[in-house]
C-alpha cells in the first residue's frame, strides 16, 4: 500500500551509522514507473563510484560494476519498484553476484508479485497502532504527542487517526491540514468530510484523505503544489530552484507585495514540506521530492494544463485537443532527444513552461543529446514561454531563435557547454532569472544584460572560465541572487558596483580581489549592509598572492566585513600576515562554517572559539603560522558548537598549546567529533587531550607529533586514520573502547603493536595496515588476538618485512570473528595463520614466500584449517605454490579467482565441490585443469584466459551445472568435442575467444538454454552448431575472425536473436540476403563488417540496390556496417523500412559519398561515420552539403 512508510523506513536504515559500517559499498536509485535495466545500472554505477557512464554498452557497465563491487559487502537500495518482468530483473542483477557474502539489497514496492520473481520473504510494512497514528496526526497538527496542553482535542484526534488506517503518510497530511484549525468542532467536521469522501470511492483509502489535505490548504499554496505535477515521479529538485519557478509563473505576484518573493517563496517551500506534502531526498539532503500518490494528485488536479512525455513514451496523439490547453510541459529524457520524441510539443502553441528534466546524475558530465535544428524547430512555435529551462542539454550554442521569446520569466542553461551568450538577450525584458550554474565552458557575459532591468536572479555558480563580467552590473538594482563576482581590472568591472545591490540574498562568490586597487571600493561594496547573504567566498589568484603590501590585503579584507547574519564564509589565496578583527567578533552568532584556503603569510590564527554556532573550521595552506595558542580559544567554554575541526598543509606549525581553563570549568571542543590533521610536518606540540565525544580522527603526515608526553583520551573514537607519523603517536593512545576502525599508512618505525593499545581494541571491526617497512609481525603475543572478539576484516599491503601475525614460533591464531583477510605485497610472509576459525574471504596477492595453501586429510580439528573459506583470491604470484584440501574439508569455498600467477602449473587440490565460480586469468604456467571437473556440482561460472601453456588435447566433461564458460587466449586448447557441453542445462553464456589451435569441424550441438554466444579469432573453427534455429533462448550471437567459416547451418539463424554481430569472415560466401534475417522480429542489434572487396562485396551485402534496406528486420535499433571499402551509395528506404533505428555506425567505408536520399528515420539518435574521408567532407557542420541531412539527429560523431 502507497504511503505506509517502505521508504521513509530503507531510508532509516540506509543513513543508519551503524548499518553503514557493515557494507563497503553503498546505493541507492528511485526507479519508479519506467524500469530501464540500463538508466538504473548506470545510477548504480554512478552511486557507487562516484563516476558517470558515457557509453551506450550495457555489457561494459556491467562488467566495471561487477568489478567495483567484486568482494566488497555492499548495501543497495531500489526504491520503488513496479516492474514484474522476471528477465529484466535477472539482467539487473548480473553485476552484484561478485559482492562478498552477507551484501544486501533492499527493494520498496507496492506489487506483491515482484517478492515471488526476486526469490524471497517480503516484509509486509504493518500500519501503525492506533496510539502511534494517534501520536503522529498530533505531532504535526499540534506539535506535540501528548495531549496535556489540549484535552479537548484528544477524542476527536483518535477518531480521525482510526480513519487513517494506520497510513503514516495520511496522518501526516491530515495534521498538517489540521494545524492552522483551532477548533475542535471544525476537526468534527473534518472527520465528517473524510467518511463521505470515502463512501464515494472504492478500493483507495489514500487518495480521498490527500485530496481533503489539498482542499485545506491555503489558495497560495495550491498552485505551487498542483504545479509540481511537470516533473516525473521520484525527481529530486533543490528548494530555491523551485521557488524561481514559482515567481516565473506568478504564483507569488499579489502575495504581500512588499515583502522579498524569495523569502516569500522560500516561506511558501517550508510550509509545504511541513505539511508533508514534499519531503527531503534520502540521499542528498539539499533536494527534496514528492511521494509518489501526491504526484498522482497533482497531476489529476492540473488535468490537461500539464502535459509530460518522455523519449519512452513518444506515442502521443498529436491531433489530441486537450494539447492546446497545456500551458505547463516537461519532457523526461536520459540520453537523446529526437526530433520524434518532440513531435506533440510543437501544438502546445500557449504552453508558458518548458523544462527538460535529465533523469540521469543531477550533478556532473551526464547530459542529454539534442541537435540545434530540432531545438530551433521546437521553441520557434513556442511564442509565449515564461519557463524555458534547457538544463543538462549538450548544446554548444544558444539557439538564434530563443532571442524571439519576449515573455521569458526563467531561462536556465545549467550545466551546458555553451561558450557564450547571444547579444540577442537584451530583448528579454522580463526576464527575472538566469540560471548558468555549471556552464563550465562559459568565458563572458554579453554587455547587454545590464539592460535586463526586471533581472532578480543570476546564478553563475561554478561558471570555471568565465573572467569578467560586464560593466555597468550595478544597473540591476532588483538583483536578488548574484552567486559570482569577479573583478575586473582597471578598466572593467569595480567592487564599488556592489553597492547599489542592496537586495543580493544566498551566496555571493567575489574572485579576483587581487585586482581592487582602491581599498575605498571595498567600502563603497558595503557588503556589511546586505543582510540576505548567507554564503560569502572571498578569493584572491594564488599567482597573485605577492602583488600587493600587507596593509593592503588587510584593508581589502577588513572593508569587506559581512552582516552580522553570514553563515559560511570561506577565504582564499589571501596574501595579508593577519586577519581582520571583525572575524573574531562574537556577534557573528550565525556563523556554521568557516574555511581558510591557502593564506600563506598568516602568522596568527583568527579567536573564533567564541562564535556560538560554529560547527565546521578548515585551516589550509596557513603555512606561516607557528604555534596555536590561547588565543585560538578567545574566552570561556571556546567552540562550544564545533563538529568538524581540520588542518592541513601548515608546513611550518610546531605547537598548539592547551587551552587554559579553571577547574570546574567546560573543557573546550567538547563537541568535537572529527579532526583532521594533514601534512603538518613540523607540528611537535601535543593535541587537545580530552576529545569526550570525538568520533573520526585523521592524522597524515606529521612525523614529529609523538604525542608521548601526555595521552588523548578518546572514549567515544570510531575511526581512526593514521598516515605517515611517528610510531611513538600510538602510545598516546588509549581508552579506545569505541573504536570499529583503524587504518594505518606509512608508520615507518613501526615494528608490531604495543600490548597497551591492543589490549581496549575490543569494538574493532575493521584493521587496514600499509606502507609499513618495518613492520615484522602484528603482536608480540598471541593472546593479544583473544581480544579482538569484533574483528571482521584485515588488511597489510606493502609491508616487505613482515614475516608473522605474532613474533616467535608456534601456532598463530587469528581473532575469532575475522572474515575477511587481503595481504598484498607482503614479500617475506611465509606462512598463513593455522587457525582461521570463521575466515571467509582471503586475498593474496604477491606474497612469493607463501608456498602452499592446504589442510591435511588427518587434520580433524576444524578450527585448525581455512574450513569457512567461501572466497579465494590470488594475484601476482610468480613463485611456485601448491594448494592441497582434503575433500570435504573446504565445503563452504564458492569463489575461486587466480590471476597473473606464474607459480601456479596445477588445481587439483583446489576443485573443491562447492565451488559456483572459477576465474583462471593470466597463468602463464598452468598445465592442466582438474580432472574432477564434471564433478563440481555447483559450478556456475569458469573462465579460463590467457594461459598459453594449458595444453589440452580433449577437454575434460563440464558439470551440468554450469551457465557461463569462458575460453580466452588459451593457445594450446585443441578440442572441446568430449566437454559434454550439450548436458549443461543451466548454461547461458559461452565465448571461446582467441583459441588459435581449438579445431571444430562439427561443431557439438549446444542447450537450448543458451543466451549468449561469442566466438573471437578461432581460424580452426570450421562450422557453427547444427540445428542452432532451436536455440530458443539465444539473444546474443556475435563471431569475429573465424576465416574458415563458410556458411550458416541449414534452418536459418537462431529465431529469438536480438544482438547479432558478423565480423570479417572471409570464408563466408552466403550473402546477406539469404541470412532471413527480415524474419527476426527481435532482432535489435545488428554489425555487420565486410572484408571481401571486389565486386563480390556488392552482390555479398548489396546496400546500392533499391530494396537494399528490406534486407533487415524493422525491429532494429541499432545497425553497424564496417569494411565496405567498394560501396559508393548508401540506397533510399532507410528512413521508411528502419523506422525505429537509434544508432547507425559506418566505418572503413572510404569510397562511400552518398547517404540515403531520403534521409534518416526521425528515431535516430546517434550517427557515426569513421573512416569515410569523402562522406566527412559532406557531413561537415554547416558547410557539407549532407549537413541539412543529418542536421536533426541528436549526436553525430565524424572522425
Amino acid at each position: 500500500m502507497g504511503g505506509i512508510g517502505k521508504t521513509a523506513l530503507a531510508q532509516r536504515l540506509y543513513n543508519d551509522a551503524g548499518v553503514n559500517r557493515c557494507f563497503d559499498r553503498k546505493a541507492w536509485v528511485c526507479v519508479s514507473d519506467v524500469f530501464d535495466v540500463f538508466d538504473i545500472t548506470k545510477n548504480i554505477f554512478h552511486s557507487i563510484t562516484g563516476l558517470s557512464w558515457q557509453d551506450n554498452d550495457l555489457n561494459g557497465l556491467q562488467v566495471k560494476l561487477r568489478d567495483n563491487l567484486s568482494g566488497k559487502k555492499f548495501l543497495v537500495v531500489l526504491d520503488d519498484i513496479w516492474n514484474d518482468k522476471y528477465e529484466r530483473w535477472t539482467a539487473i542483477l548480473k553485476p552484484f553476484e561478485a559482492g562478498a557474502r552477507g551484501s544486501k539489497i533492499i527493494i520498496t514496492t507496492r506489487n506483491r508479485a515482484i517478492a515471488s520473481i526476486t526469490k524471497t520473504l517480503p516484509y509486509c510494512l504493518p500500519g501503525l497502532s492506533l496510539e502511534n497514528c494517534t501520536n503522529l496526526l498530533a505531532f504535526h497538527a499540534l506539535g506535540e504527542i501528548n495531549f496535556e496542553s489540549h484535552p479537548e482535542f484528544e477524542k476527536i484526534c483518535k477518531k480521525i487517526a482510526k480513519r487513517c488506517k494506520g497510513l503514516p503518510l495520511t496522518a501526516k497530511m491530515l495534521g498538517g491540514a489540521l494545524r492552522s484549525i483551532t477548533n475542535p468542532d471544525e476537526w468534527e467536521d473534518t472527520l465528517n468530510n473524510i467518511i463521505r469522501d470515502l463512501a464515494m470511492v472504492e478500493n483507495d483509502e489514500v487518495l480521498p484523505i490527500l485530496t481533503l489535505s489539498y482542499v485545506h490548504l491555503p489558495s497560495y499554496l495550491k498552485r505551487c503544489f498542483s504545479y509540481c505535477a511537470i516533473f516525473p515521479k521520484d525527481y529530486e529538485i533543490e528548494r530555491d530552484e523551485l521557488v524561481l519557478l514559482w515567481i516565473a509563473e506568478g504564483f507569488l505576484d499579489g502575495q504581500k507585495k512588499k515583502k522579498n518573493k524569495l523569502k516569500l517563496g522560500r516561506s511558501y517551500f517550508n510550509e509545504l514540506v511541513s505539511r508533508s506534502f514534499l519531503q527531503q531526498s534520502s540521499v542528498d539532503t539539499s533536494k527534496f521530492s514528492m511521494h509518489d500518490l501526491l504526484n498522482d494528485l497533482a497531476k489529476s488536479i492540473e488535468g490537461a494544463i500539464c502535459f509530460s512525455s518522455g523519449e519512452s513514451q513518444v506515442v502521443v496523439n498529436e491531433d489530441d485537443a486537450s494539447l492546446g490547453r497545456a500551458r505547463y510541459a516537461s519532457f523526461v529524457s536520459s540520453r537523446f532527444v529526437t526530433s520524434k520524441c518532440l513531435r506533440a510539443y510543437h501544438g502546445l502553441k500557449v504552453l508558458r513552461s518548458l523544462i527538460l528534466v535529465h533523469v540521469g546524475s543531477s550533478r556532473g558530465p551526464n547530459k542529454f543529446s539534442i541537435s540545434n535544428k530540432v531545438l530551433h524547430d521546437l521553441l520557434s512555435n513556442l511564442k509565449y514561454l515564461r519557463v524555458l529551462s534547457l538544463c543538462h542539454c549538450d548544446i554548444v550554442e544558444v539557439p538564434n531563435c530563443v532571442g524571439g521569446l519576449k515573455h521569458l520569466r526563467y531561462l536556465n542553461f545549467s550545466y551546458t557547454d555553451i561558450k557564450r551568450l547571444p547579444e540577442s538577450v537584451v530583448g528579454f525584458c522580463k526576464l527575472q532569472a538566469l540560471i548558468l550554474r555549471g556552464c563550465h565552458e562559459l568565458s563572458m557575459l554579453p554587455q547587454g544584460i545590464i539592460k535586463l532591468v526586471s533581472l532578480q536572479f543570476l546564478d553563475i555558480r561554478d561558471t570555471k572560465n568565465l573572467k569578467e563580467m560586464p560593466l555597468g552590473i550595478s544597473n540591476l538594482k532588483n538583483l536578488t541572487i548574484l552567486s559570482k563576482f569577479v573583478v575586473g581590472t582597471e578598466k572593467g568591472l569595480q567592487l564599488k558596483e556592489l553597492e547599489n545591490l542592496s537586495h543580493l540574498q544566498g551566496e555571493l562568490f567575489i574572485s579576483k580581489l587581487q585586482n581592487v586597487k582602491d581599498v575605498k571600493d571595498c567600502v563603497d561594496a558595503k557588503l556589511s549592509r546586505k543582510e540576505g547573504l548567507s554564503n560569502l567566498f572571498l578569493q584572491w589568484d594564488k599567482d597573485f598572492r605577492n602583488l600587493w603590501n600587507d596593509k593592503h590585503y588587510f584593508q581589502v579584507l577588513d572593508y569587506l566585513q559581512p552582516h552580522s547574519n553570514l553563515e559560511n564564509l570561506t577565504i582564499s589565496y589571501y596574501g595579508g600576515a593577519e586577519f581582520p578583527p571583525w572575524l573574531n567578533c562574537p556577534s557573528y552568532s550565525k556563523i556554521v562554517s568557516l574555511c581558510f584556503l591557502s593564506c600563506p603569510n598568516v602568522i596568527s590564527l583568527p579567536s573564533l572559539g567564541q562564535l556560538p554556532s560554529l560547527r565546521e573550521l578548515s585551516f589550509e595552506g596557513l603555512n606561516a603560522v607557528t604555534i596555536i595558542g590561547s588565543e585560538f580559544y578567545g574566552g570561556k567554554k571556546p567552540f562550544s558548537s564545533l563538529i568538524t575541526l581540520k588542518f592541513k598543509e601548515m608546513l611550518t606549525w610546531k605547537d598548539w598549546s592547551p587551552y587554559a581553563r579553571a577547574p570546574k570549568e567546560e573543557v573546550p571542543l567538547c563537541c568535537l567529533q572529527h579532526l583532521v590533521v594533514r601534512n603538518c610536518p613540523s607540528l611537535v606540540g601535543t593535541l587537545p587531550c580530552q576529545l569526550d565525544r570525538l568520533i573520526k580522527l585523521e592524522i597524515h603526515s606529521c612525523q614529529q607529533l609523538n604525542n608521548s608526553t601526555s595521552e588523548l583520551c578518546l572514549p567515544s573514537l570510531d575511526e581512526l586514520y593514521l598516515e605517515d607519523c611517528s610510531k611513538e603517536i600510538l602510545k598516546s593512545l588509549f581508552k579506545l573502547t569505541s573504536l570499529t576502525v583503524l587504518k594505518i599508512n606509512k608508520l615507518m618505525e613501526l615494528v608490531s603493536f604495543d600490548h597497551r593499545f591492543m589490549s581496549c581494541l575490543g569494538k574493532l571491526r575493521k584493521l587496514h595496515i600499509g606502507l609499513c617497512d618495518k613492520l615484522t609481525c602484528l603482536w608480540q603475543d598471541g593472546d593479544e588476538t583473544q581480544n579482538l572478539t569484533c574483528l571482521q576484516e584485515l588488511v597489510i599491503k606493502n609491508c616487505p618485512q613482515f614475516i608473522s601475525f605474532v613474533a616467535g614460533d608456534g601456532e598463530i591464531e587469528l581473532p575469532c570473528n575475522l572474515e575477511r583477510m587481503e595481504l598484498v605485497d607482503c614479500t617475506s610472509l611465509e606462512n598463513l595463520p593455522s587457525k582461521m576459525h570463521a575466515l571467509k574471504h582471503l586475498v593474496i596477492e604477491n606474497c612469493p614466500k607463501i608456498m602452499a595453501l592446504n589442510i591435511p586429510q588427518g587434520d580433524s580439528s576444524i578450527n585448525n584449517s581455512i574450513s569457512q573459506l567461501e572466497s579465494l583470491k590470488i594475484h601476482h604470484y610468480h613463485s611456485s605454490i601448491s594448494f592441497s584440501f582434503a575433500k570435504g574439508r573446504l565445503a563452504p569455498l564458492k569463489a575461486l579467482h587466480i590471476d597473473n600467477c606464474e607459480g601456479v602449473e596445477s588445481l587439483e587440490g583446489i576443485a573443491v565441490e562447492s565451488l559456483e565460480t572459477m576465474t583462471i586469468n593470466n597463468c602463464q604456467n598452468l598445465r592442466s585443469l582438474p580432472q574432477c571437473l564434471h564433478t563440481l556440482s555447483h559450478l556456475t561460472q569458469l573462465d579460463i584466459c590467457y594461459c598459453p601453456a594449458l595444453e589440452i588435447e580433449d577437454f575434460p566433461p563440464l558439470p551440468v551445472t554450469l551457465s557461463s564458460l569462458v575460453l580466452k587466449l588459451c593457445s594450446k586448447i585443441k578440442s572441446i568435442a568430449n566437454c559434454n557441453i550439450a548436458n549443461c542445462n543451466n548454461l547461458t553464456k559461452l565465448v571461446i575467444w582467441k583459441c588459435p589451435v581449438l579445431e571444430i569441424e562439427d561443431f557439438p550441438p549446444l542447450p537450448i538454454t543458451l543466451q549468449s554466444l561469442e566466438l573471437w579469432d578461432c581460424p580452426m573453427i570450421k562450422s557453427l552448431p547444427n540445428k542452432w534455429h532451436h536455440l530458443m533462448s539465444l539473444q546474443k550471437l556475435r563471431i569475429f575472425f573465424c576465416q574458415n567459416i563458410k556458411c550458416f547451418p541449414k534452418g536459418g539463424l537462431p529465431p529469438k536473436l536480438r544482438d547479432l554481430e558478423i565480423t570479417r569472415l572471409a570464408a563466408l560466401k552466403q550473402p546477406v540476403r539469404e541470412w532471413g534475417l527480415p524474419l527476426f522480429t527481435s532482432l535489435e542489434s545488428l554489425t555487420v563488417a565486410f572484408n571481401m572487396g571486389g565486386e563480390g562485396e556488392k552482390e555479398w551485402f548489396p546496400l546500392e540496390d533499391k530494396d537494399a534496406w528490406s534486407l533487415f528486420p524493422s525491429s532494429l535499433t541499432s545497425l553497424s556496417i564496417y569494411g565496405l571499402r567498394n560501396t559508393e551509395r548508401l540506397s533510399s528506404g532507410l528512413r521508411n523500412h528502419l523506422s525505429s533505428l537509434r544508432w547507425f555506425f559506418i566505418r572503413d567505408c572510404p569510397k562511400l559519398r552518398y547517404l540515403p536520399e531520403d534521409g534518416f528515420p526521425p528515431s535516430l539518435q546517434q550517427l557515426r561515420i569513421v573512416d569515410c574521408k569523402i562522406l566527412k567532407e559532406r557531413c561537415a557542420k554547416l558547410t557539407g552539403d549532407y549537413w541539412p541531412l543529418i542536421e536533426e539527429i541528436p549526436e553525430v560523431h565524424i572522425w
